[in-house]
């Protein structure tokens, strides 16, 4: 008995080694998102462990090793376990592994796998489910798309992991999950998914993936039950969509889409901003709506950036736009019908919404009338020929002479417009009104210096940026002008 251990020793590091290697898989036959356990046993005194990324043309999942030492009539061998998991997408066959042992090359059987396609048998543990409201849709328009999860009752699961599709060539426009609901024996969830296809052909939605893990027994060494856990992988199906292009020159796409305009004052006074705000609501991709600012000669028109949210109520999908626009202006004026054109997925036609023309009165301003061309009539004058025959006559050069000094005076009046204009307005306004400071600024932007600080006071009362205002340079321009 005492010399036992030694025996064993010398048993163990002087044993009869002999080479062998095998591949075998634990099952052969799964539906897809199941995880394939690949094992390479080597029985060997020696081996180079192969490179092994991939298999069944998808990426390892893991990967683990064991050693064990067996006994058969004296003979021992060293056995190492290389075990590979893989989830097969669809049937296939592991390619023959070559690897190098101290007896040499060995190479492995190849090995089949067949993946069956998912059952439909309502009576599943548990089962993964893609389903969208439409089959085709248009580049951009906004659809529904909801993975469903069913799990049995009895399956006892301690964990879980969730591997989402990449969605790769949609928007994901809103993502929800409800909470789990009973039905019968099923425990049912969904994930509702608001997409839009950002091209036009023939776009998949690849399949998501579940791990679910639940315990189980195992034997140990010495034939007593342990616990253990076993992961189990599920894989939903794939959805193919039809994604149609738009027509030429449009580029919104929706349904059930209403437009409208409101304003905060339809009286104002000069130079005072009038506010308008323009919404949308319905299905549609607003994501796609450009600048929609009208052009009003003779009025400064601001926009801030389009406000979108999306939303999910009892299942349905709607969306809304909202953008503001400042409007500023010394004389009367209309705002005109802000359109937008759509294509009507309803009735599959192009249509226009507008809005109703605002007319804006400002105190003390009447509307600027376009001007007439200037019509310069010469009447009827009676040319007498003065000096030297062939000399040009007096009345061709008191014109020409007149017209230049008219130029000249033009010129001179635009020049010094500003400072007769400086003079006579001397109302005090306060330093903190700075609305009433931009009012004032804009009736002298001909002045460079002065449109610097229109932009800048424009930015932090219309656009709400951060930007610091010169004050030495603001009260230099005040001084200036007599405000």
């Amino acid at each position: 008995m005492k010399n036992l251990g030694k025996i064993i020793i010398f048993l163990i590091f002087a044993a009869n080694l002999f080479a062998g290697v095998t591949a075998s898989v634990d099952q052969s036959v799964i539906t897809p998102g199941n995880i394939v356990n690949f094992s390479l046993q080597v029985s060997d005194t020696g081996f180079e462990k192969p490179d092994i990324d991939t298999l069944c043309g998808v990426n390892i999942l893991g990967r683990s090793s064991q050693t064990s030492i067996s006994g058969i009539n004296g003979k021992f061998t060293k056995t190492q376990t290389l075990v590979y998991r893989f989830s097969p997408e669809k049937s296939c066959t592991i390619d023959p592994i070559e690897i190098k042992t101290d007896s040499g090359v060995v190479k492995t059987k190849p090995i089949k796998i067949d993946v069956r396609p998912l059952s439909a048998d309502a009576k599943a543990k548990f089962s993964l489910m893609y389903k969208s409201d439409r089959k085709e849709v248009y580049a951009g328009e906004p659809f529904k798309v909801i993975l469903t999860s069913r799990i049995r009752r009895d399956m006892k699961i301690i964990d879980s992991k969730f591997e989402p599709s990449d969605m790769n060539g949609f928007w994901i426009k809103k993502q929800q999950q409800t909470d789990g609901t009973y039905e019968g024996d099923y425990l049912q969830t969904k994930v509702i998914y608001i997409l839009a296809a950002q091209r036009d052909g023939n776009l998949t939605i690849r399949p998501a993936k579940m791990s679910l893990a639940q315990r189980g027994p195992r034997d140990d060494f010495w034939g007593d039950m342990m616990p253990r856990i076993k992961w189990s992988r599920y894989i939903s199906n794939r959805l193919h969509v039809k994604v149609k292009p738009l027509p030429n020159g449009i580029d919104i796409v929706g349904h059930d889409i209403t437009m409208d305009i409101s304003i905060d004052k339809t009286k104002a006074n000069r130079n005072e901003p009038v506010n308008a705000t323009v919404k949308l609501t319905g299905v549609a991709n607003f994501e796609d709506i450009g600048s929609i600012k009208p052009f009003i000669p003779d009025v400064s028109v601001f926009e801030d950036d389009a406000k979108i949210e999306h939303f999910i109520k009892n299942g349905a999908y709607s969306g809304e736009y909202s953008k503001k626009i400042a409007f500023v202006g010394d004389g009367n004026f209309t705002i005109p019908a802000i359109q937008i054109r759509y294509l009507d997925t309803k009735t599959n036609s192009v249509k226009t919404l507008k809005t109703q023309p605002v007319h804006i009165e400002i105190a003390g301003g009447a509307a600027k009338k376009s001007e007439e061309p200037l019509k310069v009539e010469r009447s009827s004058i009676e040319e007498k020929a003065v000096g030297v025959k062939g000399a040009p006559n007096i009345s061709y050069i008191y014109i020409a002479f007149s017209a230049l000094a008219g130029f000249v005076l033009g010129i001179l009046l635009m020049l010094l417009k500003p400072l007769f204009r400086a003079k006579k307005r001397t109302v005090h306004i306060s330093s903190k009104d700075t609305k009433a400071i931009l009012s004032k600024l804009i009736e002298f932007k001909e002045d460079p210096e002065v449109k610097e600080m229109i932009d800048i006071l424009e930015k932090k009362l219309y656009s709400g940026e951060d930007v610091q205002i010169d004050k030495n340079k603001l009260k230099e321009l005040r001084k200036r002008y007599g405000f």
